[in-house]
C-alpha cells in the first residue's frame, strides 16, 4: 500500500508541475515564465524537425573540406540598406533604417575606388553552394522594404558606378503608378519605377503582407510572418505581383524552423536575416547574415570587422 501512496504523491506533484508549466507558457509575464515559454518553443521546433523528414537544414556544401580557389573571395559581405534620406536632422540620424544621400554616395564611391564587384543573388547562391568562385572583392548590395527613394535617389548613384543591387519589396506596398517624390513622406516604389530601374535592381521578396508585428508569443509582439498559417496565401499573393523569386528577406529578421520549412516547400532557396556577419561557402542558405549600413557607418571598418561578427544567433521564434 505504501508504494501506491508514493505513486499517488508523485502523480500529484507531476500534475501540479505540468499545470504550472502550461500556465507559464501561456502567461509569460515574468522572466521564469518567459524561459518556460521559450523552452517549450524549442521542444516544438525539434519535434517539428523530427516529424518532417523532408525539412532540410543541412548545407549542400561541406565547408570543412571545401577549398576556396586561390585569389578568389573567401567570404562575401552583403550590405543592408533601407531608406535614403537627402536631408538628415538629429532625430533622423538616430533612425537605424536611414542613411543620408551624402553618406550613401560616399559608400558607393569607396566601393568603386577600392575595386569592389557587385554580384547578383543567383551568383551568391552558386558561390555558397561551391558551384562558382567570385572575385576577391565581391559584394552584394541590398535594400529592404522598397521605398521610392531607392529609385529616385539610390538608383542614379548605383548606375553611375555600374553597380547591381537587390531590393526586397513588400508586395502590398507596390504602387500602380509613381507618386510625386516627396522626401518628407514614406512613399513606395511603383511598377513603372521598378521596370525603369531593372537595369540596376533585381526585385525579391520581403513578403506580400507580413511585414508587421502580428501577435503575441512568449510575452512579445512578434512579426506576422511567424504565423505559418498565413504563409502559403502570402506567397501566392507575392507571385501574383510578378515577384516570383526564390529569394527572401525575413520581416524584421525573424525566422523559425517552421517558417523555413514552408518557404522551402514553396520554392524559396535562400533567405536573409539581419544578423551581422559575412557570407561564406557552405553557409546556411536560409539564414544568411548581412551588414547593416546607416548614416555615420564607417564602411571600411565594417567590411574589415564583418567577418568577426557572430552570424549564428539568428532571431528564432516558433
Amino acid at each position: 500500500m505504501k508504494w501506491k501512496k508514493c505513486l499517488l504523491v508523485a502523480l500529484t506533484v507531476l500534475t501540479c508541475l505540468t499545470t504550472v508549466y502550461v500556465y507559464a507558457v501561456n502567461h509569460p509575464s515574468n522572466a521564469l515564465a518567459h524561459k518556460a515559454c521559450t523552452s517549450w518553443d524549442m521542444v516544438k521546433r525539434e519535434a517539428f524537425s523530427l516529424s518532417h523528414s523532408e525539412y532540410n537544414s543541412t548545407p549542400t556544401l561541406d565547408a570543412t573540406t571545401f577549398q576556396v580557389a586561390p585569389g578568389t573571395a573567401t567570404e562575401v559581405p552583403v550590405l543592408m540598406y533601407h531608406y535614403i534620406e537627402p536631408h538628415m536632422d538629429a532625430l533622423k540620424k538616430q533612425n537605424k533604417s536611414m542613411i543620408s544621400l551624402q553618406d550613401f554616395e560616399k559608400n558607393m564611391k569607396y566601393l568603386h575606388d577600392e575595386g569592389y564587384h557587385t554580384v547578383t543573388l543567383e551568383e551568391l547562391e552558386d558561390y555558397v553552394n561551391g558551384r562558382i568562385s567570385l572575385p576577391s572583392k565581391s559584394i552584394v548590395i541590398t535594400f529592404d522594404d522598397g521605398y521610392q527613394n531607392n529609385y529616385t535617389l539610390a538608383y542614379p548613384v548605383l548606375k553611375k558606378y555600374d553597380f547591381h543591387a537587390s531590393i526586397f519589396v513588400i508586395g502590398n506596398k507596390i504602387q500602380a503608378q509613381p507618386s510625386v517624390f516627396d522626401s518628407s513622406k514614406d512613399t513606395f516604389l511603383s511598377k513603372p519605377e521598378m521596370t525603369a530601374g531593372s537595369d540596376v535592381f533585381e526585385y525579391n521578396s520581403h513578403t506580400y503582407n507580413l511585414h508587421h508585428k502580428g501577435f503575441m508569443r512568449c510575452g512579445q509582439l512578434v512579426p506576422a510572418g511567424l504565423d505559418t498559417s498565413l504563409l502559403s496565401d502570402d506567397i501566392q499573393q507575392m507571385k501574383q505581383t510578378g515577384i516570383d523569386t526564390p529569394y527572401i528577406a525575413y520581416p524584421f529578421g525573424y525566422t523559425s524552423t517552421q517558417m523555413i520549412y514552408y518557404l522551402q516547400q514553396n520554392g524559396y532557396r535562400m533567405a536573409f536575416t539581419i544578423v551581422q556577419g559575412m557570407v561564406k561557402p557552405g553557409a546556411d542558405l536560409m539564414r544568411l547574415p548581412r551588414l547593416t549600413v546607416t548614416t555615420g557607418t564607417d564602411l571600411p571598418a565594417l567590411l574589415q570587422s564583418g567577418s568577426s561578427q557572430d552570424a549564428e544567433s539568428v532571431t528564432e521564434a516558433n
